[in-house]
């Protein structure tokens, strides 16, 4: 028998406390701390992918974990909390997972960078990040990639995964969340890499 609704059930079980116990609020971090040894050097003279915005669903702009129930109930876990709001954590894991998957390129943040020049331009827009009750986190949502030298050169694509939950708690649906950013990463540089193989030789 599959263990999966059961790991889902549990993290339900996790969204409400017993009211004769004291609350004790788990705070979980989208981005790790960074070391010495993660530090990145952007280099000027590599192509420059700047990510102009990443749009969250209205449901996701908020402190508390999402469990989806169903195809339409959310539940939002009053004691497992973001230690960042997803705003702001989810373009920096972006950024990071990009520069982990690939050197090729240098990457900026519009709302926190100084800028030099554009490249590529894109925009993310996230409408699910969450564990289900089918024992699963999902990712799911779109984003539009365009070349800086030529308008014609642009990419809109759509994108779903999704990844099991073989593991109880909050803490490895945190860390499954983080692999299916990865995936999306990974979709963005592949459509990166793409629109590099179109430009025109200078």
């Amino acid at each position: 028998m599959s263990t999966k609704p059961f790991a889902a059930l549990l993290l339900l079980a996790g969204l409400g406390a017993c009211s004769s116990e004291p609350v004790v609020v788990n705070y979980y971090a989208l981005v790790p701390p960074v070391s010495a040894t993660d530090q990145v050097v952007q280099r000027a003279d590599k192509p420059a992918l700047v990510i102009e915005r990443v749009d969250l669903a209205k449901y996701l702009q908020q402190s508390g974990m999402i469990i989806q129930s169903g195809d339409n109930q959310l539940r939002v876990s009053k004691k497992n909390l973001w230690a960042e709001s997803l705003e702001l954590a989810l373009p920096k894991a972006l950024v990071r997972e990009l520069q982990v998957q690939s050197d090729g390129y240098t990457y900026y943040l519009k709302s926190v960078d100084w800028i030099p020049r554009t490249d590529y331009r894109l925009r993310l827009r996230i409408d699910s990040l969450q564990a289900t009750d089918k024992g699963e986190v999902v990712a799911a949502g779109r984003y539009q990639l365009i070349s800086e030298h030529d308008s014609n050169l642009h990419v809109f694509a759509d994108f779903n995964f999704r990844r099991d939950l073989d593991q109880d708690g909050y803490e490895h649906a945190v860390e499954q969340i983080q692999a299916l950013l990865a995936q999306v990463a990974g979709a963005i540089l592949n459509s990166v890499n793409g629109l590099n193989e179109q430009e025109p030789v200078p």
